[in-house]
C-alpha cells in the first residue's frame, strides 16, 4: 500500500524529533545523580541510535519520493513544516503537544524492542 506524500513527511517529522528529543535527554541523563547513570544512559543510546537509523530511512524515503523539508518553525505551541513536492509548496502545522505524543509512541515502540533483546 502507498503512502501519501503527507504521511511520508510525517514518518520524518516524528523520527526527526525523536532523535533531537534524545540527544537533549541523553547528557541529562548521564549527568543526573543516579544509582546507574551508566546503564540508563547506555539504554538511551541504543533507543536514540535506533531512532536514528529510523530516521534515516524516512529521510531516504523522502528523497526517493523528491519530498523536501524546507524549513520548521516552532511558534507559539505550533510547528509550522515548509516542505516541497513536485514543485508545489505546502505547509504543514502540528500542535506540538500531539507532535511529542506521536514522537512518544514512537520511542515506546523502540523501547520494548530493546527491553525483548
Amino acid at each position: 500500500m502507498s503512502r501519501s506524500t503527507e504521511e511520508i513527511m510525517l514518518e520524518w517529522l516524528y523520527w526527526h524529533h525523536a532523535v533531537e528529543y534524545m540527544k537533549q535527554d541523553i547528557p541529562k541523563v548521564e549527568s543526573a545523580e543516579l544509582r546507574f547513570p551508566f546503564f540508563a544512559g547506555w539504554v538511551l543510546r541504543q533507543i536514540g541510535s535506533q531512532a536514528y537509523a529510523k530516521e534515516q530511512e524516512a529521510a531516504k524515503e523522502l528523497r526517493e519520493n523528491k519530498i523536501r523539508i524546507l524549513k520548521e518553525k516552532l511558534d507559539q505551541g505550533e510547528l509550522f513544516v515548509i516542505w516541497s513536492y513536485r514543485g508545489n509548496s505546502d505547509i504543514f502545522r502540528i500542535h506540538e503537544r500531539k507532535l511529542r505524543t506521536e514522537v512518544q509512541k514512537r520511542i515506546d515502540e523502540l523501547m520494548m524492542k530493546v527491553t525483548k533483546s
